[in-house]
């Protein structure tokens, strides 16, 4: 059963209309931080190898699952990549209001992170441990936006292509999630130990 996008019209705009928010959001946010002299991404720059290689891996992974959704939404089909396993309506729409849920998560980040942003670990510029906003209520909110927007989509196109990317992004992100955390222990120790005791990792 290929998906139509006939059927759907409306579940795919709103799919593609999360997408370009979040792009506004990111590179709006990102171009604004760099006119401040800030720079925001610091993938890959690590001193780390396996750090290092996870996070090189991440901006491919994100950018093909991006032109996947597209694929999808346009209705331009591929063989077997796109076949859904199980077509549910009030998954679909579940899968949207998390995408939203996300998205609104993620600009609570961004204004809670005030100039202290970074895409990645910057081992060469440490700003303020920021623990107020949304920080008060999730250590990682940005993560935990991913994970709810990776979740939301795979709801909405229940492929097995998304299914595989969301377990293997969920997984990537916890890892990373791990190694921030020891890096955040030996920059800020006891305070951070302190946030991590009164804060949850994801909610």
């Amino acid at each position: 059963m290929h998906y139509e996008l006939e059927d759907d019209a409306m579940i795919n705009i709103l799919v593609i209309a999360s997408l370009i928010i979040f792009c506004i959001l990111f590179i709006g946010r990102t171009i604004s931080l760099q006119k401040s002299g800030i720079k925001v991404i610091v993938l890959g720059k690590n001193s780390e190898k396996i750090r290092d290689l996870l996070e090189n891996l991440t901006s491919p992974f994100l950018i093909l699952w991006a032109i996947l959704i597209l694929f999808i939404a346009f209705n331009i089909e591929i063989p077997i990549i796109f076949d859904i396993i199980v077509k549910n309506d009030y998954l679909q729409y579940i899968g949207i209001i998390l995408c939203y849920i996300g998205i609104i998560i993620f600009l609570s980040a961004l204004i809670s992170f005030g100039n202290s942003w970074r895409v990645g670990i910057d081992d060469k510029n440490q700003g303020e441990l920021v623990t107020t906003g949304i920080f008060k209520y999730s250590r990682n909110p940005i993560f935990l936006f991913m994970n709810i927007y990776f979740i939301g989509i795979t709801l909405v196109y229940p492929t097995l292509t998304f299914i595989l990317m969301t377990l293997i992004f969920v997984i990537g992100v916890h890892k990373q999630i791990l190694n921030e955390e020891k890096h955040l222990l030996t920059i800020y120790k006891e305070k951070y130990q302190n946030y991590k005791k009164q804060t949850r990792r994801y909610l």
